[in-house]
């Protein structure tokens, strides 16, 4: 392999002298600071939000879905024949999914008519960077 650097700051590269690769040496490699940075004093407005969804104020709870258990006594269930309550202790019905069951409660997301978008700090010029 060849590595071949010009004076305007560019390079090749061969393997078995074909040109696989080349590009600028600034563009291509950190050897200087960046040209800008984000700064470091700008701060986000109070006003900025940045939630792209937020709860509707209109949606209400159903009245009721608190009061639906998750699970339920299996109605099929019956007691085994050779369960003893001195020995096994009291029998209880296995439970299955409550087919009636929504899971829990959550109100209903709308588009945030105030939504701004994620801020980003505004780029300024980077005192650090000389350019060679």
């Amino acid at each position: 392999y060849t590595l071949r650097l010009m004076p305007n700051n560019t390079y090749e590269v061969y393997v078995d002298q074909k040109q696989v690769e080349s590009g600028s040496l600034y563009d291509d490699f950190d050897m200087l600071p960046p040209k800008t940075i984000k700064d470091p004093k700008a701060t986000k407005p109070e006003d900025w939000d940045e939630n792209e969804k937020i709860v509707d104020p209109e949606d209400k709870k159903p009245d009721g879905w608190d009061d639906i258990p998750a699970t339920i006594v299996d109605p099929d269930a019956k007691k085994p024949e050779d369960w003893s309550d001195e020995d096994d202790g009291d029998w209880e019905a296995p439970t299955i999914p409550n087919p009636e069951y929504k899971g829990e409660w959550k109100p209903k997301m709308i588009d945030n008519p105030a939504y701004k978008g994620i801020w980003v700090a505004p780029d300024i010029d980077n005192p650090e960077y000389k350019h060679d």
